[in-house]
């Protein structure tokens, strides 16, 4: 085998060993509880239409979600995750799902 041939296959195996190393680091991320999650996952827990949201008060998965956060993450990223949530729904009524959101975490 040329030496051509032997660095190609080296290379070769330095990019599956490397896939393989960025495979694991997402896998072990993936019960990761940054902002960015708890923003998406409330995102998709909120039903609304156009102008307003609705389950904000009585959703337990949204209560549930909440309470979790509030371990999870310091108390200053709290509104920035309610803000964003309500904010990717792109409703009218913005503010009232806010504040109802809010007293359910009690800030």
């Amino acid at each position: 085998m040329k030496r051509n041939d032997q660095e190609r296959i080296e290379r070769e195996l330095a990019r599956v060993k490397k896939r393989q190393e960025i495979g694991d680091r997402r896998a072990a991320g993936a019960d990761d509880r940054s902002v960015g999650s708890y923003i998406k996952g409330l995102a998709a827990l909120l039903r609304h239409d156009d102008e307003v949201i609705y389950n904000t008060l009585d959703d337990e998965a949204i209560l549930e979600l909440l309470e979790t956060m509030k371990d999870d993450l310091p108390e200053k990223d709290w509104e920035k995750v309610i803000r964003r949530a309500v904010s990717l729904t792109k409703v009218a009524q913005k503010e009232t799902a806010v504040t109802e959101l809010r007293s359910l975490i009690g800030s």
